[in-house]
């Protein structure tokens, strides 16, 4: 669906010219029905390579393909749909109005137009607000409208820059569920996020991108399946025990009759289990922890 070949991008800036690399030699490659994340800190090189990839900005080496198409061409992105980091809008429209004119920018038929900007309209929880000014939206109302344009005409592959910018939990998990809704439907998304827990639900792969070099790429299950690092046991016991089970395990922490305990690895914890069972306690849970996938991008982005 997306290729990536060798993409290089450098700008020139200052009295005194100096090259600035943003993207390095970036090669990608995104299946189709993917959801691919890509990940990095601000100035990582996100916004310029999906630039690159729409045709904003021409690379200094490097091609790109959509759909086995060479992005320069109109062709290329006629299926594609775009939600930027920073949308802009015309604050006296509506949103009706908003998304009758960018249905109309993709050439699409008026017959056709009213039927879809209710359906977008009602996906993003903004029908009731159709008729209202754009310059009475809040932040998090805009991007939902945005996110609409984004699929007004129907795209095979979605690029999203910083989808969840502006929006309330319940916001963020409607997003969720639209992006697994268009996986399901064999679309194909490419989305920059600093939420890391959102990539963490909804993607198949992820790239980690630092000072414009990709320096880790894989699926998610792959990155994630680690050992565990730690388990969390849960005890139910009588306080008369807490004083000698705080000398043999000093992590204890106690509440009421309730202790948690943290062991380093999964030898320990029949080990512990036992103790306290000999002790006359119940257990309530034992919880396994491992990688979450925002401490994976912290070590990469510290290794790089």
């Amino acid at each position: 669906m997306l290729r990536i070949e060798n993409l290089t991008k450098t700008y020139s800036s200052g009295f005194i010219p100096r090259r600035t690399t943003a993207v390095c030699n970036l090669n990608l490659e995104i299946e189709k029905g993917e959801v691919f994340a890509f990940l990095g800190a601000n100035g990582a090189g996100k916004t310029t390579t999906i630039k690159a990839i729409l045709n904003i900005i021409s690379p200094t080496e490097g091609r790109i393909w959509i759909m086995g198409i060479d992005n320069r061409q109109k062709e290329a992105r006629r299926k594609v749909g775009f939600l930027p980091d920073q949308p802009y809008f015309y604050d006296y429209l509506t949103a009706k109005e908003f998304l009758f004119f960018t249905a109309r920018l993709y050439g699409m038929p008026k017959t056709e137009i009213s039927k879809k900007i209710y359906s977008l309209l009602e996906l993003v929880g903004l029908h009731e607000d159709a008729y209202l000014h754009l310059r009475k939206y809040s932040r998090g109302m805009l991007q939902r409208l945005a996110f609409a344009q984004a699929l007004i005409n129907d795209p095979e592959l979605l690029i999203l820059d910083e989808p969840m910018t502006g929006l309330d939990p319940l916001g963020r998990k409607q997003f969720r569920d639209i992006i697994l809704g268009l996986k399901e439907r064999k679309k194909t998304i490419f989305f920059s996020s600093h939420i890391l827990s959102d990539a963490e639900l909804i993607a198949d792969r992820v790239g980690i991108i630092n000072k414009g070099h990709l320096v880790n790429i894989g699926k998610l299950d792959d990155l994630l399946e680690t050992q565990i690092q730690e388990v969390e046991i849960t005890f139910q016991i009588n306080n008369s025990q807490l004083p000698e089970l705080k000398k043999q395990y000093p992590n204890l922490i106690s509440r009421d009759s309730k202790v948690l305990i943290k062991v380093p690895s999964e030898q320990h914890t029949m080990e512990v289990i036992r103790e306290l069972e000999t002790r006359g306690g119940h257990l309530i849970s034992v919880i396994p922890h491992k990688r979450n996938l925002e401490e994976i991008f912290v070590e990469e982005i510290k290794r790089s």
